[in-house]
């Protein structure tokens, strides 16, 4: 395998990876991520993930240069998908989003010639495209949302989405470590205009919102895209309050009285209601990459890139973007906060709609570097591993930590029983179960570069493929 020896290639920065890595291990410490440590506490994390970052995007750059330095190509684009299906999506040209008409393989790349397409319109304080109408109000929230496919509004009547309350925050106990249920007695609606400017920026369009609350400042950038049918809200928030937990609050026109939320490796459903005081004591809640409400036949599901508070009520989904406690860190959320989250209306169920897809999507971008033209030992487009199961994602590829195999980890999504087929390159001459720990337990025929696996629901799978 070609790729995987220039991947190895060169010299290989032990101490660097062992730094970096430490780093990283000591940063997952559990007051240090969620913000409940003490001020000297962030000083050194905050030099940690620079380094980090530094590291990290370096080696990620190098390795996109060998194999842009190695395929052959008439010259354009080289994109990179680092996600176990091929997809669309956008990336950056010349200081521009261009979103991909075309998919990048799995875990793999292609070059691609991409051509910018536009077929938004804005008119004021609407836009447009192929799947929605969207309306904001001079604040900046969005007082409708159509569906022109779907034929359906997606606001609930008389409200708003996307709106930004502010609540007082004072738990019981532990200022930083817990929220109390009587928050939402206190709210503070930020409901003073905005300013609003509309935005073009290559395949996609929408509007900048900037918005003030007593001493801090909101900046929202809402995008409609050419392709995607996900509304994208970036935000970039300067905030210097005390003891307020600010939530983001779609009101949405959908009947169910349960919700789904994603957990690692998994998704669980919590219900909508307070029938009872176990219900009740669900007031806020957490989940990684995405929600979704759903009636038979039609749901929304709220996708985000690093915020894991959520509340439910009824047909109201809230995301917690910001909690400012004082103890034990008095500065402690006073700073720049970026995160994106997205809206994502479908039909028919979270699964067939690709839910749990875009959300992988919205928190791995794909990579992007230009390539000119040569020869080269590398294919113009290449996949490491593929599966034919949208229920089965391939959550992880790494080199085995005892040789120079390849250890290809997935799991079932979807809450069901499957078979799947992986497909593999030419080069392997085996395949093996192995455990999280990557020790044997079995072996798996490989035939034609393929092996078939039967997934129960949820579950976790490591193989090894043996070079």
């Amino acid at each position: 395998l070609s790729v995987l020896d220039i991947l190895n290639d060169g010299e290989y920065d032990a101490a660097g990876m062992y730094a970096t890595w430490t780093k990283i291990l000591h940063d997952q410490f559990h007051d240090i991520l969620p913000g409940s440590s003490i001020g000297e506490v962030y000083d050194g994390t905050d030099k940690d993930y620079a380094e980090i970052f530094e590291y990290g995007n370096g080696v990620i750059r190098e390795k996109l240069d060998r194999i842009a330095g190695n395929v052959r190509s008439q010259g354009g684009i080289l994109v990179f998908n680092s996600l176990g299906f091929a997809r669309g999506g956008n990336i950056t040209v010349d200081g521009k989003t261009v979103e991909l008409a075309e998919s990048i393989p799995a875990f793999g790349w292609k070059v691609v010639n991409p051509v910018i397409e536009n077929d938004i319109t804005i008119h004021g304080l609407n836009a447009e495209n192929a799947f929605y109408k969207l309306e904001l109000d001079e604040t900046g929230a969005i007082t409708s949302l159509y569906d022109k496919k779907a034929d359906r509004e997606i606001v609930k009547m008389g409200e708003k989405l996307n709106r930004f309350c502010a609540y007082a925050d004072y738990p019981y106990s532990y200022d930083a470590w817990e929220i109390s249920p009587y928050y939402i007695n206190n709210p503070y609606p930020l409901e003073d205009k905005a300013e609003i400017t509309p935005v073009i920026d290559g395949s996609r369009a929408g509007f900048k919102v900037v918005k003030r609350y007593m001493e801090s400042t909101i900046t929202q950038h809402i995008w409609l895209n050419t392709y995607s049918q996900r509304i994208d809200f970036d935000n970039d928030i300067d905030w210097h309050q005390k003891h307020q937990l600010l939530k983001v609050v779609f009101p949405l026109d959908v009947h169910t009285d349960t919700a789904t939320f994603e957990i690692q490796y998994g998704h669980v459903n919590r219900p909508t209601h307070k029938n009872t005081g176990w219900d009740a004591a669900k007031f806020e809640v957490c989940a990684h990459k995405w929600v979704d409400l759903s009636e038979h036949g039609y749901g929304i599901s709220l996708l985000n890139d690093c915020k894991y508070g959520y509340s439910v009520e009824g047909n109201t989904l809230a995301l917690t973007a910001l909690k400012c406690a004082e103890y034990p860190y008095p500065q402690a959320d006073e700073d720049q906060h970026v995160f994106s989250y997205s809206l994502l209306p479908h039909t028919g169920d979270l699964y067939t709609a690709g839910v749990i897809q875009e959300a992988y999507a919205v928190n791995q971008p794909l990579d992007a570097v230009a390539v000119d033209k040569h020869d080269g030992s590398l294919p113009d487009a290449f996949s490491l591993v593929t599966c034919d199961a949208p229920n089965v994602v391939i959550e992880t590829v790494k080199k085995a930590e005892a040789d120079d195999n390849m250890i290809v980890r997935l799991y079932e999504a979807w809450d069901s029983r499957v078979t799947a087929t992986l497909t593999v390159p030419d080069g392997f001459t085996g395949a093996k179960l192995v455990n999280l720990m990557e020790e044997e337990i079995g072996d798996v025929p490989l035939m034609d570069n393929k092996i078939t696996l039967k997934l129960r629901n949820f579950e976790i799978a490591t193989v090894k493929f043996i070079r």
